[in-house]
Formats: structure tokens, sequence, C-alpha cells
């Protein structure tokens, strides 16, 4: 199974914390805003309109050890998560490559239930996670995106509906 089907992002700085503003400013600049400062629209092959929060980076692309039981605090900046950073377009725009949609329902912290969808790209273990509009007409929210293994895919197939499988997009689609 190839690691990629779409390049890795590999910037370069002289400290981790200059590093880690490169990667925000491509975050921001490709997802939350354009160059005249309106917010960018992304949306998928079904029509459905995402939005990235300037502030969703700071989750997105750090990591846990063990999330579940760390209370939901990253330990810090992933650069595996963010060298793939320009895949989640990609992904949305199905360059390359097998997506899988799945639905599902979770527990938040405060105890309601929460709809996501979950987009894998199935060659690459490659999840994009986003939260359903909490009103009807607004996007779905950006929550993280992050390269997986076989058992935590599993894990999605045993807990979400997989509400459809498609391949990517042919000239003219």
């Amino acid at each position: 199974m190839p690691d990629s089907l779409w390049p890795q992002l590999r910037l370069q700085a002289d400290t981790e914390a200059e590093l880690v503003e490169k990667y925000r400013q491509v975050y921001l600049d490709t997802y939350v805003r354009d160059h005249h400062g309106k917010p960018i629209v992304l949306a998928d092959w079904t029509g459905c309109a995402y939005r990235f929060g300037a502030y969703a980076f700071d989750h997105a692309f750090t990591e846990s050890k063990n999330y579940r039981t760390g209370g939901s605090v990253h330990d810090g900046f992933s650069l595996r998560r963010a060298r793939r950073i320009l895949w989640i377009k990609e992904a949305l725009a199905r360059s390359k490559g097998t997506l899988q949609r799945y639905i599902q329902s979770r527990q938040s912290d405060r105890g309601y239930q929460k709809k996501r969808r979950i987009l894998v790209v199935v060659e690459a273990r490659y999840v994009i996670v986003f939260n359903d509009p909490q009103r009807a007409g607004k996007r779905h929210e950006f929550v993280t995106a992050f390269p997986t293994d076989m058992s935590y895919l599993e894990r999605i197939k045993r807990q979400s509906f997989l509400a459809e499988t498609v391949s990517a997009r042919k000239p003219g689609d």
C-alpha cells in the first residue's frame, strides 16, 4: 500500500517554533482566508461545504500519545500530520484514490450527541474529521486530519455508518 497518493509538504526552518508558524501559514492561506481576507469555502463531491477555523490548526496538527485518557489534551506539534496538510484539499476534490464517507455519532465532553462526517482516503489510510453543523444551512466544521493504521480504520468501520465509497474524479466529472 503506498504511503502517499500526494506529495508531502516538507518545509524548513531554524527552530521548531518557526516551522510550526510556517505550516500554520500554509493552513491559513489554503483553508481559512484568501489573499483578500475573505473566508475560503471548500466543498466536496456532494456539494457539502466546509469551514476551517483558524484555531483548528492547534488541535488538528498536534497529537497525543493517549488522546482518550489524556483529557483531550495534545502533547505537541506533529510533523507527521503537518506534512500532509495539503491532502485535505486533495481529498475533498477527489483528485486520487478511493474515498469513503462515514457518519458517526459521538458523545461530546458535555454529554450530548454530536454528529460527525469522517472522510477516509483508503489507499493512504488518511482520516479527515468534520463536525456536522449545529443548524441547517451552516457548514461542516473541520476538526482534524491524520494518517492512521488499519486497527483505527477498523474501529471507524465498527463505530460508524458507511454512507458512500467513491473513486477519484475523472476528467469532466
